[in-house]
């Protein structure tokens, strides 16, 4: 997901985010597997726990993040990441040890995820899937958005206006 639209000023306020961290894991007779092993189950596990125990977007999402970013890293990296977003690893890491709270999570998860999905991520905009897999998630929910237009929207269009200006100049 592009980070440019949760950064911009005003936009998160118009957003509704649901991280679903799951992937393409799946439960193949009764037992979950992960495309990338047990070690990526385990790494959803984490982002599950954190955004359990801290539900707002804006709070869990820096260790979301950070987690995205240690890539195959994510397991090892998973206190710093909760350190670095002011989260309590030890409340996260209780979760993740937690066999039944672990596994109701993962069904949770696996709920959320749309049967549909091809691949990861998988993101949607008013229901429907970004053409840009949300690489341009910020002029996609500007684009969408019916109300007064945040600070961020105003200044995303301001900026890609002056540039369009630019190139016709050229």
């Amino acid at each position: 997901m592009q980070l440019e639209a949760v950064q911009a000023e005003g936009v998160i306020d118009i957003m509704n985010v649901t991280l679903v961290p799951f992937g393409n894991a799946r439960y193949v007779g009764g037992k979950l597997q992960c495309q990338h092993g047990p070690e990526e189950c385990t790494a959803n596990s984490y982002e599950q726990c954190a955004i359990d125990a801290y539900p707002d977007f804006a709070t869990h999402y820096p260790f979301y993040l950070c987690m995205e970013k240690a890539g195959s890293k994510m397991v090892s990296e998973a206190a710093k990441c909760a350190k670095s977003a002011s989260l309590d690893f030890a409340l996260i890491s209780e979760c993740v040890n937690d066999p039944t709270k672990s596994a109701a999570l993962q069904e949770k998860f696996s709920a959320l995820t749309p049967s549909d999905h091809k691949y990861t991520p998988w993101v949607l905009v008013n229901g429907t899937i970004s053409p840009s897999n949300g690489d341009k998630l910020l002029e996609e929910v500007c684009t969408a958005y019916t109300g007064d237009l945040p600070i961020g929207c105003v200044d995303h269009f301001r900026r890609k206006e002056s540039r369009v200006c630019l190139n016709e100049k050229a």
